[in-house]
C-alpha cells in the first residue's frame, strides 16, 4: 500500500464524506493487517498511517463542533420564536 492509497482517504475527509471515508480505513487496516502478515510492513508506512489518521481525526473532531455549533444556535433560535398557535377558536362558524 503506497502513499497514494491513503489520497483517497484524505480526499473523503477533506469533502465531508465520512462514511466513504471509513470504508477506505477499512481497507487500508486490511491492507496492513495483510502488510503485516507478509513481513513488509515499514516503520515509515506506519509513520503516513498515523499521521493520516491525526489528521483525519483532526478534522473529524472540527466537523463534529461546527455540526454542534449549528444544532445549538437552531436550539437557541427555537427558544425565541413565537409559538405556533394552535387550532384557532372561531367565534362564528360559516359553512356553504
Amino acid at each position: 500500500m503506497s502513499l497514494r492509497a491513503l489520497e483517497p482517504i484524505r480526499q473523503a475527509v477533506n469533502s465531508g464524506e465520512f462514511g466513504r471515508a471509513q470504508v477506505l480505513w477499512k481497507e487500508c487496516a486490511a491492507g496492513l493487517a495483510a502488510d503485516l502478515s507478509n513481513g513488509c510492513l515499514t516503520e515509515a508506512r506506519l509513520k503516513e498511517v498515523r499521521e493520516m489518521v491525526e489528521w483525519s481525526r483532526m478534522v473529524a473532531l472540527g466537523a463534529r463542533a461546527h455540526l454542534q455549533d449549528r444544532l445549538n444556535s437552531l436550539h437557541v433560535a427555537r427558544k425565541y420564536e413565537p409559538p405556533v398557535p394552535g387550532h384557532a377558536h372561531r367565534i362564528v362558524a360559516a359553512s356553504f
